[in-house]
């Protein structure tokens, strides 16, 4: 089963690829001032309170909050580990430079898809559901998009934790549906026929 992008609203493909659209930017770990979340919830709680802060900011055009998502990205997703998850056996077979282009070409796909999502922005909102640990250390942050006048979209953010102490995100599972699982099918496919050069 394919997601289809033009199912999700503009804030879930937004915060699917973390796109995080901050209305400042926070500042990175290790600088001065830096306030990092301490939880998984206050992570995502604080990711969608920012998107939904661009989003909303009608002075910012549509290729200033192109910008700021590409920035925000590397800041919130773990792209590298995401590549592992996808590629899964695959990896292996990928020489390093092989790997490095993979994860390039990976984030500007998955920038590609998700900021022809921006204009569609509706008035939605993100509660926080839950959460629960996983194994390997990860933990899954559940959410509900609220959308007005239609049901609920449940997504849930599965997080890593880094060496620093701080998370990021390696996959988002949007009703059911895995980006990492759905993405590994289409690429798996490819790679089956062509082989990492394809």
């Amino acid at each position: 089963m394919q997601l289809e992008p033009r199912k999700i609203p503009a804030v879930l493909a937004a915060v699917a690829a973390a796109a995080l659209l901050f209305a400042s930017q926070a500042p990175a770990a290790g600088e001065a001032g830096a306030v990092r979340p301490r939880t998984p919830e206050a992570f995502v709680a604080k990711i969608a309170d920012d998107v939904l802060a661009v989003l909303r900011n009608s002075t910012l055009d549509r290729e200033q909050k192109k910008m700021r998502l590409e920035r925000e990205l590397d800041t919130c997703c773990d792209f590298e580990t995401t590549s592992k998850l996808v590629l899964a056996r695959n990896w292996k077979k990928f020489s390093p430079e092989q790997r490095e282009e993979f994860v390039a070409l990976f984030k500007r796909y998955l920038i590609a898809t998700y900021q022809g999502n921006i204009d569609a922005y509706g008035g939605e909102t993100v509660e926080i559901a839950g959460g629960r640990e996983e194994p390997r250390g990860d933990y899954t942050v559940m959410t509900k998009i609220k959308r007005p006048g239609a049901e609920d979209i449940l997504v849930d953010y599965r997080l890593r934790r880094l060496e620093d102490g701080s998370w990021r995100i390696i996959d988002v599972i949007a009703e059911g549906i895995s980006l990492v699982s759905n993405l590994r099918s289409q690429f798996q496919e490819v790679i089956s026929r062509s082989g990492p050069e394809g």
